[in-house]
């Protein structure tokens, strides 16, 4: 994994970290699926707390980020204590929706572990539907995604998942 660069103080791409914790392991002793998305959601928060839509908005009880579609590569298994690194990068982003790609590095060896793709929409807590991201929040995205058009788009973005798919 390369080291982030700052572009007018803006992460490219941010990066979170975190741990494989004994509660993931499955019975093949590595990285649950499921804790897959946790490790990911752990990575996105430093870029959703810099555009005011991380968990601190969410406990303020007007509204949140709700996950509507993902898209999740395996390319090397995690175990337990495995320490990681998780990088987030804006993709697009629309009125109501944001779309990022994210990579998780075992950050001991070095290797990608997974890849990830999201789209996330603003939800209303009034009316569990969604609504327009705060004004603030899309100006941030707008920094964001300046800085984050320098970033390579990786050929995982938009792929179908089939029995036809091949590793690149």
């Amino acid at each position: 994994m390369n080291e982030p660069r700052l572009i007018a103080g803006i992460p490219t791409p941010y990066v979170g970290y975190t741990q494989v914790k004994p509660e993931w392991l499955d019975a093949n002793g590595h990285m649950n699926v499921a804790h897959y998305l946790t490790a990911f959601d752990d990575g996105s928060e430093p870029m959703f707390a810099d555009f005011d839509l991380g968990w601190d908005y969410t406990r303020r009880g007007v509204g949140s980020i709700f996950t509507v579609s993902s898209s999740l590569d395996f390319r090397r298994e995690v175990l337990a204590g495995a320490p990681l690194a998780l990088t987030c990068q804006l993709i697009a982003f629309d009125s109501r929706r944001i779309h990022v790609y994210q990579e998780m590095f075992q950050r001991d060896e070095g290797y990608l572990a997974a890849q990830a793709e999201f789209v996330f929409a603003h939800i209303s807590f009034a009316t569990r539907r969604t609504t327009p991201l705060p004004e603030a929040a899309r100006a941030r995205l707008e920094q964001i995604a300046v800085a984050h058009a320098s970033l390579p788009r990786s050929p995982f973005l938009g792929r179908a998942c089939g029995l036809d798919w091949r590793p690149q």
